[in-house]
């Protein structure tokens, strides 16, 4: 497959997703049955009325085929509450306390999110930023043990129901971001292969849950480590010739 089809997939995958969300497809289902409901009892009522029966259920359904685009389009921006009819408000991405916060609020619809997160980060090595999914231009710090699945409660909630409830689990392992998929429906994929066990992320890499796709960014100017830098002191000092 493509880029541009991988692409057109996905696009496809939110619109349905969109449309089920604002209970499009059910109301469309239900403009459906009432208008064929409404033009069995025409056809009774029409003779009684001294109407041609055949022209009047033509015009029924030319006029019923002009509302169905009005019901569709009424469907996608209202819906109808017990408080009356409300406009549909556009998706948010739900949180709850054990959640990570995202680095960023910058969305750009098909677009990357790269920007220079190692001036506004400098403390974090490991980013992960959604390009597509409902949490597209949003970036997140891994700095220990991540779930990321559908669950609310997870570190990282994707509400969507491609994604399992716990999908995957990304982690630092001596400073290197691993990755291991927790028995997911669709599988965990990075650059186009299934992941099998823990599995080592690199910068650049792709990381995809079924139609989610996350960038894998790693912040080469991350400051060292106390560690590190005693690490480096040591193997100076040993490298050094002894005294006589």
């Amino acid at each position: 497959m493509t880029p541009a089809q991988d692409r057109a997939e996905i696009m496809i995958h939110s619109f349905l997703r969109e449309l089920k969300r604002r209970k499009v497809i059910k109301t469309c289902l239900f403009y459906v049955l009432l208008c064929w409901g409404a033009l069995q009892v025409g056809d009774i009522l029409f003779p009684a009325m001294d109407l041609d029966a055949g022209k009047a259920s033509r015009m029924f359904l030319y006029l019923a085929t002009l509302g169905f685009p009005l019901t569709f389009a009424a469907a996608w921006f209202f819906q109808l509450t017990p408080e009356g009819i409300v406009m549909t408000t556009s998706f948010v991405e739900r949180r709850v306390l054990s959640n990570i916060s995202p680095m960023n609020e910058r969305r750009r619809d098909n677009m990357t999110t790269y920007f220079r997160r190692e001036e506004e980060h400098p403390d974090v090595q490991w980013i992960v930023s959604a390009e597509t999914g409902p949490l597209v231009g949003l970036s997140y710090g891994v700095m220990g043990p991540t779930v990321v699945g559908r669950a609310l409660d997870c570190d990282i909630a994707v509400v969507s129901p491609q994604v399992s409830r716990e999908h995957a689990r990304l982690d630092i392992e001596q400073g290197q971001l691993m990755v291991e998929d927790l028995g997911s429906a669709n599988g965990t994929v990075v650059n186009g292969k299934q992941v099998q066990g823990r599995h080592a992320l690199q910068h650049e890499d792709e990381l995809r849950l079924h139609e989610v796709v996350f960038r894998v960014t790693q912040n080469y100017s991350r400051p060292r480590s106390e560690s590190d830098a005693m690490n480096e002191t040591t193997l100076s000092e040993s490298a050094l010739p002894a005294e006589e």
